[in-house]
């Protein structure tokens, strides 16, 4: 049964006003953008208001603008490696094909959200962090770090409701694409074998590569259930641990920036208190403001760069969900890129919070004009706020961390 001394600053309304803030007032946030810059603000701002107390650090950093910038030039380079490779000559397929191979393992990084080789030279705007430490009552024994990207992103082509499914073959397939074409290249011999094949699937990433840049260029997205809705329920968190602070454990809410694009965001922040955090929960919490609520079980839109949760979080979570059923909280593997693939790349013990539409599966309104604040689902908003809160409590009331198997 829900617990009726759950904190009121966690109703649906006060989220909401959040949510309207982030995603009407200031309105779209693309990264490095005036409006994410707006959004840090705004958070900043708030945190202050409640605690002036609290340790509340800005964490500025610059970032290229578009995930575009790392997939377009591994499948055009891999595009034009197989079409060279298409020649008679042995030196000619064998270095085509060699190269496609080196760039089917640079394309799975790009969708591990691992930066590319040539971002140091690309154009970058200013985003940053908003992170604030909430000290319990007592010494410090654990620590629960939320993180919630502030931006929002942009309308995009493959993540339509339609079509969305189809992204482990499309973007997703160009490391596949990069693989197989350069094995085929490879062992085609003197006689050219699979010339047909091979030219199909270099003209296929080709084709990926426009895909990747045209999918970046729809209109702005208000970003209400992706990511206002997580800000907002970061913020009730803040608001409910002014009143009621844990005992014995640290609560830390990380407002990152471009999480988006390319989750710089997360990169700086693990980079800076990965290491000092290690011993920590980390809870991704991303578009929970509509359909049902979920821990992720398996991320990625390619088939050989999925990426998982830490165990140890997990079972966290599961007893978050034995605690409170009425939530209809569950695991489930979605289609996504997000910035658990940073914080599980530094082995943090780290889980995603998110929503996903019970009869398709898929992320709601993921990337799509229609995610307005009249996509918000209040009682799945409220549900998502309850769920940080009481993962913080089970941790706070546990015996041991990590939990036993």
């Amino acid at each position: 049964m829900p617990d009726p001394n759950l904190p009121h600053e966690l109703d649906a309304e006060r989220l909401l006003d959040a949510v309207r803030h982030l995603s009407v007032t200031i309105g779209p946030r693309r990264p490095t953008s005036r409006g994410e810059r707006e959004a840090a603000d705004y958070v900043h701002e708030t945190i202050r208001r409640l605690n002036r107390h609290w340790e509340l650090t800005n964490q500025p950093f610059r970032s290229v603008t578009g995930f575009h910038v790392r997939i377009a030039p591994l499948a055009a380079l891999t595009g034009l490696s197989l079409l060279f490779g298409l020649r008679r000559s042995r030196q000619a397929q064998i270095t085509g094909g060699l190269l496609s191979i080196a760039l089917s393992i640079m394309s799975r990084d790009a969708f591990l959200a691992r930066p590319s080789v040539w971002e140091t030279w690309l154009p970058r705007g200013e985003s940053g962090n908003v992170i604030v430490r909430i000290p319990p009552r007592r010494k410090i024994e654990r620590r629960v770090v939320f993180v919630a990207h502030l931006d929002s992103g942009v309308h995009r082509l493959t993540t339509n409701g339609r079509v969305a499914r189809y992204l482990p073959y499309t973007l997703g397939g160009v490391t596949l694409m990069a693989l197989t074409g350069g094995v085929l290249s490879v062992l085609a011999g003197r006689q050219a074998r699979w010339r047909g094949l091979r030219a199909f699937v270099g003209l296929s990433a080709l084709g990926a590569a426009g895909l990747a840049v045209a999918d970046e260029a729809g209109p702005s997205t208000e970003g209400a259930v992706g990511n206002a809705s997580g800000v907002a329920v970061l913020l009730g968190l803040a608001h409910a641990l002014a009143r009621h602070p844990l005992e014995s454990t640290e609560v830390v809410l990380a407002f990152t920036g471009t999480g988006t694009a390319t989750c710089t965001g997360a990169d700086v922040l693990a980079t800076a208190y990965g290491e000092a955090w290690k011993d920590a929960l980390w809870v991704v919490v991303d578009h929970v403001g509509a359909g049902e609520l979920c821990w992720v079980t398996r991320h990625g839109i390619s088939p050989y760069a999925y990426y998982y949760p830490h165990p140890d979080a997990v079972r966290v979570m599961e007893r978050v969900a034995d605690a409170r059923p009425d939530l209809g909280l569950m695991g489930k593997a979605v289609l996504t890129i997000d910035e658990l693939a940073i914080l599980r790349d530094r082995d943090l013990r780290a889980v995603a919070l998110m929503g996903y539409d019970r009869a398709t599966g898929l992320i709601p309104h993921w990337r799509q004009v229609s995610d307005t604040i009249h996509a918000i689902a209040p009682e799945t908003l409220e549900r998502a706020a309850h769920a940080c809160w009481t993962t913080a409590r089970v941790m706070d009331e546990s015996d041991t961390w990590p939990f036993e198997k």
